[in-house]
């Protein structure tokens, strides 16, 4: 596991982050669909951190519960929390008709926070005090 199973976790969160952007593009944009998507890409990213640990990698969509395991630094959940908790609502109620009211611009904003953690993730295995956590 390790490093593979973290760049595998990687390329499905880039896979669903992508997607959220070509989506973007669209008129009249999907933007339940791209709030689901961006709510992937992080969960997905934040499942990465667990497997470059090869720790046990819950089935969760819950981003809130999976910042406590899978990011050791405090400061950095503080900093993720806001984006996380942003794309949290996305996981399950946006797939279902009349769960979730989304107002039009949601979506850039979601957007915007999936690329936080996405930066996170990406940057953080240059940083020497990963190999700690």
């Amino acid at each position: 596991m390790g490093d593979h199973e973290f760049w595998e976790w990687v390329r499905y969160a880039r896979d669903d982050l992508e997607v959220a952007q070509l989506l973007m593009a669209l008129k009249p944009r999907k933007i339940e669909i791209i709030c689901y998507h961006c709510q992937q890409a992080a969960e997905k990213y934040l499942k990465a951190l667990l497997a470059k640990v090869d720790a046990p990698i819950p089935r969760t969509h819950a981003l809130l519960t999976l910042v406590e395991v899978a990011v050791a630094d405090s400061e950095a959940k503080r900093n993720l929390g806001p984006s996380l908790a942003r794309l949290e609502p996305y996981a399950i109620a946006v797939r279902y008709p009349f769960q979730l009211e989304i107002a039009e611009g949601a979506e850039e904003r979601v957007l915007s926070a999936a690329e936080v953690v996405a930066k996170y993730v990406e940057e953080l295995p240059n940083h020497p005090e990963y190999e700690t956590q």
